[in-house]
């Protein structure tokens, strides 16, 4: 149990430091801050959840930390290999969700809700993306994925909260990118990242211990 409270509070720490220091950017290895949390995470699932999910989140968590610092390095000058990282997190979770996939009909209109937000996304993004639009809609359709499996599955719904809170996140990054400039927007897409990835790894985490860091 303690191991489990360290791993959190290592992701808190860090969590809470990245957004309070952007508005210092670029500052020595901030990068590194950055990426500090889903590294936190990585391990913790890894101990904690244990057997193929652990280890696929482990790996999903690792990509979306070498995400972050591609995104962070330069000046935020290599989306395209941000966006390829995150994409393979993104395919990663959807391996882990559909380990316990059971089909809902409660959840059916959830699952409806994500591919409509996705879909209208796109719709509106699609006169801005020029050469990045098949990137960008690889991308969408497989968090759209995502997020459905995330509304399928079986267990803790917190997975599904976090799901759905990565893809108002992802949102963000893309609306700001292609189509209107949002004011303080680092502090949205972090606050809402971090808040989707400690809900999917805790969700798991819950599944596993009922009583974790009780």
């Amino acid at each position: 149990m303690t191991g489990r409270r360290a791993g959190v509070a290592v992701f808190l720490i860090f969590a809470i430091g990245y957004l309070a220091a952007i508005q210092f950017e670029p500052y020595p290895a901030s990068y590194i801050v950055k990426a500090i949390p889903a590294i936190a995470l990585a391990v913790l699932a890894l101990k904690a959840v244990g057997g193929l999910r652990g280890r696929l989140l482990f790996a999903a968590l690792l990509f979306a930390a070498a995400g972050d610092i591609a995104l962070a390095w330069e000046a935020g000058e290599n989306l395209q290999i941000g966006l390829g990282l995150f994409l393979v997190t993104q395919v990663l979770y959807v391996v882990t969700f559909s380990r316990d996939l059971e089909l809902r009909w409660p959840r059916v209109p959830v699952a409806a809700l994500v591919i409509a937000w996705v879909a209208a996304a796109g719709y509106l993004l699609a006169p801005s993306l020029d050469d990045m639009a098949i990137p960008v809609y690889v991308y969408l359709a497989v968090i759209t994925l995502m997020g459905v499996f995330a509304a399928f599955r079986a267990r803790s719904p917190l997975v599904l909260y976090g799901a759905i809170i990565f893809i108002a996140s992802d949102s963000l990054i893309a609306f700001n990118e292609f189509h209107t400039s949002i004011c303080c927007v680092d502090y949205y897409v972090m606050g809402t990242y971090y808040l989707a990835q400690f809900l999917i790894v805790y969700g798991f985490l819950s599944d596993t211990h009922p009583r974790v860091l009780r």
